[in-house]
C-alpha cells in the first residue's frame, strides 16, 4: 500500500491534469445559472464530466440531480461529497441572466467544480487502494428556497414531494447509507 504522501500526490496530479477542464466547467455554470429543479444544462455538464473521468453517473434524481458512486470493495464508511446545482434569482446582480434574473451569487458553480475535482482525485486507482468504504459525488438540485409557486406545481404534479433537493434526496433514499457528508 502506498504511503499517504504518495497517495495525495497522485490525487493532486490528476486534479492538476484536469484543472483547465474543471475551471472551464465552473465558469460555464457561472455563465449559465439555473434556479432549482431547472438545472438541466448544469446537470448534463456534470454527468458528461463524470462519465469522461470514468465514473457512471445516475441522472434525473429528484428531477435534475446526478450521483456517481465509487466503492473500494473494502468495508468502511460511505462518504458523500455534495455540489449544489442551482442559482438564486437576483435580477439586479451584475451578471444575472437577462431573461431569468438568475445568478450564481452563492458560489454553487465553484462547489460543483470542487466536487468534480474531488471525483477526479479520489477515483484514481492508486488513491482507491488506500481507501476503504465508498464515496458518492452528489450534484444536488434546488438548495436555494426560491420560486415556491413553481415547486408547488411540481409537487402537485407528483414530480416531487419536498420543495428542496436534499430533502428530496432523503425521501428517495439516496442518503440512507451515507455516514458522513
Amino acid at each position: 500500500m502506498p504511503n499517504i504522501t504518495d497517495t495525495k500526490n497522485v490525487a493532486y496530479a490528476a486534479i492538476d491534469q484536469q484543472a483547465k477542464s474543471l475551471i472551464e466547467l465552473s465558469k460555464d455554470v457561472w455563465e449559465h445559472p439555473e434556479p432549482g429543479y431547472r438545472e438541466r444544462r448544469t446537470a448534463k455538464l456534470v454527468a458528461e464530466f463524470i462519465t469522461k473521468i470514468g465514473l457512471q453517473p445516475r441522472e434525473e434524481i429528484a428531477i435534475t440531480g446526478v450521483i456517481a458512486r465509487i466503492d473500494t470493495g473494502r468495508p468502511g464508511p460511505h462518504v458523500a461529497i455534495f455540489g449544489e446545482l442551482d442559482s438564486l434569482i437576483v435580477p439586479e446582480h451584475r451578471v444575472a441572466d437577462s431573461e431569468t434574473g438568475a445568478a450564481h451569487v452563492c458560489g454553487h458553480n465553484i462547489q460543483v467544480g470542487n466536487m468534480l475535482a474531488a471525483a477526479v482525485g479520489l477515483s484514481q486507482p492508486e488513491v482507491l487502494e488506500s481507501l476503504s468504504g465508498s464515496i458518492s459525488f452528489m450534484a444536488v438540485p434546488a438548495e436555494e428556497y426560491i420560486e415556491i409557486e413553481f415547486r408547488e406545481g411540481l409537487r402537485e404534479s407528483g414530480e416531487l414531494e419536498f420543495l428542496a433537493g436534499k430533502q428530496e434526496f432523503i425521501r428517495l433514499g439516496e442518503l440512507d447509507d451515507v455516514d458522513i457528508s
